[in-house]
């Protein structure tokens, strides 16, 4: 619930949650605030202005099992400063080719910020694909990135009809070290579809 919101060089949010939750240890509905502290965040950019949330957070009395908790809220994490959603509007900026530089100014954060979220996500992404089987049929399509980075090529896993991977590049040089890593990973043998637009030609590569 928003109780109060302040527009200046910054948009200031109040706010504090609508409704108790239930023990996360037992489950049961039976709990009392034992306390209250505040917890300040930055979460988005509205335009050219920064939005900081200030979030009342209850800490909850189980009177059933006698434990402590704190109320829990989507898309924020323990001790962090920045919402989920924050985190990854710079990572995706970054990604797309903003500059350490430039982020700094924009979202209000230092360089070696910017640099340890960026490689937080890119681990994150890395511990997804390492769990995924690999795809009996990949399909392979080419499209533009961005300016400063170039081409992209899209891999769809065309059995259970997804995305399965983007990767920088769209000639087979350019991708023959990605392949072959998932050719070690799904063993000798694996062969991968290439369209006939990819830049040598060549309609069936075989990973080895």
């Amino acid at each position: 619930m928003i109780e109060r919101f302040e527009r200046g060089r910054e948009i200031h949010v109040w706010a504090r949650p609508t409704k108790r939750l239930a023990c996360i240890h037992c489950q049961q509905e039976a709990v009392r605030i034992k306390a209250t502290h505040q917890r300040t965040l930055k979460h988005t950019r509205q335009g050219n202005q920064l939005m900081v949330l200030h979030l009342a957070v209850p800490k909850y009395h189980c009177t059933d099992c006698n434990r402590y908790f704190r109320h829990r809220f989507a898309g924020i994490r323990p001790r962090r400063r920045a919402t989920e959603a924050y985190r990854l509007e710079v990572f995706e900026a970054h990604d797309g080719g903003v500059s350490q530089r430039q982020l700094t100014r924009t979202h209000r954060i230092g360089s070696a910020t910017v640099e340890r979220w960026y490689q937080s996500f890119i681990g994150q992404r890395v511990s997804e694909l390492s769990g995924r089987s690999c795809p009996q049929v990949l399909g392979i399509d080419e499209h533009v990135f961005s300016r400063k980075k170039g081409y992209a090529t899209t891999l769809v896993d065309l059995r259970h009809h997804k995305v399965f991977d983007v990767v920088l590049g769209r000639s087979e040089a350019s991708l023959r070290g990605y392949l072959k890593r998932w050719g070690r990973a799904c063993g000798d043998g694996q062969f991968w579809s290439i369209p006939t637009e990819m830049a040598e030609k060549k309609p069936l590569v075989r990973v080895a």
